[in-house]
């Protein structure tokens, strides 16, 4: 029988306070759900923000929404943003942020706005809940989490920021309008 690695995750109490290294409890996963094993977590504005006191969150938490890892659990139906089943060995990367699919905002097509979003990498550490912040060894996939399946020549350095960096540019190209190719090449 395998041993399942102790879980380490760097925890943050509040702007001026050090990292603190915790071992939180293994999450008991509900059905819908997965652990995920994070590889590699790229840090964001929002993360330095955070850590120098510029954007409040709740406290304690681990911080990091730019991830990628590979899935070490897997509890019930999981499926990624393609419908395809999401098993144990799958390298994934995963939404920054959670809706419920069945609030006023939800069903309206605004899932940004739901009214009980859950956002990785900003959620305060509680015993039924965590670590779901990439700065850990494991993160805690919530369900309805938008999972993507990273394709295996793909450096994780290149997968890591698609959950929330490469997600706003995509955002603001769209909102931008489509670009025109240069007419001078």
């Amino acid at each position: 029988m395998a041993t399942i690695p102790e879980i380490r995750a760097a925890v943050f109490d509040g702007p001026g306070a050090p990292f603190r290294v915790e071992s939180p409890s293994r999450p008991t996963l509900r059905s819908g759900e997965a652990l995920v094993r994070v590889s590699l977590c790229t840090v964001c504005g929002s993360d330095l923000h955070t850590f120098l006191g510029r954007r409040k969150e709740k406290t304690p938490c681990v911080l990091g929404h730019e991830p990628v890892g590979v899935v070490e659990e897997v509890a019930g139906d999981v499926r990624d943003v393609g419908g395809e089943p999401v098993r144990v060995g799958d390298r994934v990367v995963w939404a920054v942020a959670v809706s419920c699919g069945a609030c006023f905002f939800c069903t309206r097509g605004l899932p940004q706005k739901c009214e009980s979003l859950r956002k990785y990498g900003h959620e305060a550490i509680t015993p039924q809940c965590g670590p779901v912040g990439g700065l850990s060894t494991h993160c805690h996939l919530l369900q309805g989490t938008a999972i993507v399946k990273v394709p295996a020549g793909l450096p994780d350095v290149v997968a890591a920021p698609a959950g929330c960096a490469t997600a706003t540019i995509a955002a603001a190209l769209r909102v931008g309008g489509v670009i025109k190719p240069n007419p001078l090449t």
